[in-house]
């Protein structure tokens, strides 16, 4: 299966973490976490990235994306994690 995640989203959820998350050190530098998912950027703003210690995401320019899910069913559980986040945080 494949995946088309709307940038939109991942730009909403990682501003409502941003928000509404606790502020944390990544391995990309400063980051936040919220509900189980840190996100930080890249030190040019260009690239965000999302970790809930089993799938990394990384928003990219032009809205391109990565992940390193083992799997379609992590990749899936992920997405709905985020989802749940950008339904619960106003």
């Amino acid at each position: 299966m494949e995946h088309k995640l709307d940038s939109k989203l991942l730009m909403d959820v990682y501003s409502k973490i941003e928000k509404h998350g606790k502020t944390i050190d990544t391995e990309w530098g400063q980051g936040h976490l919220l509900d189980g998912v840190q996100v930080s950027s890249g030190f040019d703003g260009y690239e965000l990235f999302f970790d809930n210690s089993r799938v990394q995401l990384t928003l990219g320019f032009h809205n391109t994306w990565h992940s390193n899910a083992a799997s379609e069913k992590l990749l899936d559980e992920f997405i709905s994690q985020l989802e749940k986040i950008k339904q619960q945080y106003d």
